[in-house]
């Protein structure tokens, strides 16, 4: 997700958050110094965990039409790595487009796909992409490559749906709840007025 950002870097921003939040909780009391410096240190964690998991949503269209774009010309008798450039023109997500034009590249000059595809799975951490680059690599020899991706695109397809249907239940439960929130909020605003109503006429 940030190329440019080493194990290192990625410790002291980790214990640097640890810190801060633990000066932060002690100024509301000294006690809670340790548990605010063990929720600084897992902030970043946390929220990498979270970024990671809506780009793997997000993803889904795009690696569908990969399996698509693959399934169709490896059918044709074009070779998997001549149909990455395909791959690559079709994709909107900008992290994966990223991966992949290093991944076409890579094939480009003459290095050997199995080290490429290596590479360009180190970049995620998504089990549809891992799927992805065991069918890349075993493209190379089986002859069973159509079938393979037919079943994955299948399988992808069946996930967004799923996914589609989890997200219309949030929706609606979202709905709801705020729909609640307002009934409570008229009902409260009444019986405030009928309180004040009350308390005039007594007084």
């Amino acid at each position: 997700m940030f190329p440019d950002i080493t194990v290192t870097v990625y410790i002291c921003a980790v214990i640097v958050l640890g810190i801060i939040f633990s000066i932060l909780m002690s100024i509301i009391n000294i006690w809670l110094v340790f548990p605010g410096f063990l929720i600084g240190l897992m902030l970043l964690p946390l929220v990498i965990i979270i970024s990671n998991n809506t780009d793997n949503n997000n993803m889904l269209p795009d690696i569908e039409s990969i399996y698509d774009i693959l399934r169709i010309q490896a059918r044709a008798g074009i070779f998997i790595k001549d149909s990455l450039a395909d791959c690559y023109m079709m994709v909107t997500d900008k992290r994966l487009k990223a991966a992949l034009l290093v991944l076409c590249n890579k094939v480009s000059i003459n290095s050997t796909i199995e080290e490429a595809v290596e590479e360009f799975n180190s970049k995620f951490n998504n089990r549809h992409i891992d799927v992805l680059c065991i069918v890349l690599n075993q493209a190379q020899s089986s002859g069973k490559t159509v079938q393979i991706l037919s079943d994955m695109s299948e399988q992808i397809r069946l996930v967004r749906k799923s996914h589609s249907i989890r997200e219309k239940g949030r929706l609606e439960r979202r709905i709801e709840i705020i729909e609640l929130l307002i009934f409570v909020g008229v009902i409260a605003i009444g019986i405030y007025s009928m309180g004040s109503e009350i308390a005039k006429i007594i007084i």
